[in-house]
């Protein structure tokens, strides 16, 4: 089978990310970047791929058979529905867009098309994820009754030259908690409501650095997040030895606990009472096994069979807009200070 030609528009952090991990990625061939940058030129000539100062004339020239949207999050829908009509399978980067009217665009071109769409939730190929998503459903820890994640680090002051991460439709709610909120609902269930209280007291922008949640699933667990990129911290998945640009402090992130067990990932380590289930019972402890891949080959990998053998998505439009719901939900939330429904 030839190898799925693929196109990159923008070449930022994000996009040259996917860039390196497209020269390991069995099947793919980064073919054309688009991006009016210097260093996109740059980046291109080094790859050996042809260079576009925008997406418009990447697809126009009709060379590629899927896309990386990797641009900022107002313009992803624009970028993905382009595609989209041209029949070009999309890559499109988290959020899937930065409202929810914009991603009902790409979720509508995408199945009235008939065109796949995956968005890049990486996590949820992410080796602790794997492993976790199979016990829980195996009835592992029984049934899910709380959930809690930490979302906390602290961002150097050149990373808000950039304006759109300062402003509504940025900030780390949509850029970095939407990670954590896609894992949890894809290990724990669908969220129905959520409370939520925000602060800018560092750096006073009009996006909150620093937020808090309550989230009820639609099971009938509850489950807090805490979120903060103002705080020197430890306490997040990107540290645990899956970060593409990040030191390794492993921990966990992630704690989900049912009525037979609990798990904390990424670390797998899964606790349950010694000979019953009673609290004055001592605790076992085991660590569930897991295959290494890096999530973000692994991701690529699987577009290539997405297009060409016609695999289901992993996380397909609709699934990141539901996913964008929650936090969308969050920000709404921090902004009313009430209790809000998201909108599945």
């Amino acid at each position: 089978m030839s190898e799925l030609r693929l196109g990159l528009f923008g070449a930022g952090l994000i996009g040259r990310e996917h860039a390196q991990y497209a020269q390991q990625a069995q099947g793919v061939e980064l073919v054309a970047v688009a991006d009016p940058t210097d260093a996109a030129k740059q980046l291109s000539a080094e790859l050996g791929a042809r260079h576009y100062n925008d997406y418009a004339s990447l697809l126009e020239a009709g060379e590629v058979d899927a896309v990386i949207v990797a641009l900022p999050n107002a313009m992803h829908a624009d970028a993905a529905v382009a595609a989209i009509d041209r029949d070009v399978a999309v890559l499109v980067e988290k959020p899937i867009a930065d409202t929810l009217e914009q991603a009902s665009r790409i979720v509508d071109a995408s199945e009235r098309r008939g065109v796949p769409v995956l968005v890049g939730h990486q996590r949820r190929y992410a080796p602790d994820v794997a492993a976790a998503k199979k016990f829980i459903e195996s009835g592992g820890i029984g049934e899910i009754v709380a959930v809690s994640l930490m979302s906390t680090w602290r961002k150097p002051d050149e990373y808000f030259d950039i304006e759109w991460r300062r402003r509504r439709g940025g900030g780390p709610v949509l850029i970095n908690l939407i990670h954590d909120i896609d894992v949890i609902r894809y290990l724990a269930g669908e969220i129905d409501t959520v409370t939520a209280l925000g602060s800018s007291k560092v750096r006073g922008f009009e996006v909150p650095e620093t937020v808090g949640a309550v989230l009820e699933f639609a099971n009938g667990a509850i489950g807090t997040a805490m979120l903060s990129d103002a705080a020197a911290s430890p306490w997040n998945w990107d540290l645990m030895g899956y970060g593409a640009y990040f030191p390794t402090t492993p921990g966990d992130a992630y704690f989900i606990s049912g009525t037979e067990a609990s798990i904390a990932l990424p670390s797998l380590t899964v606790f349950r009472h010694e000979g019953g289930n009673h609290w004055q019972l001592p605790f076992t402890k085991q660590t569930i096994d897991r295959v290494e891949v890096n999530p973000y080959i692994t991701q690529l990998e699987h577009l290539v069979r997405v297009v060409q053998q016609g695999e289901a998505p992993v996380i397909s439009a609709r699934d990141g807009y539901n996913t964008l719901a929650v936090a969308t939900a969050i920000d709404e939330a921090h902004a009313s200070r009430q209790v809000t429904r998201v909108k599945r």
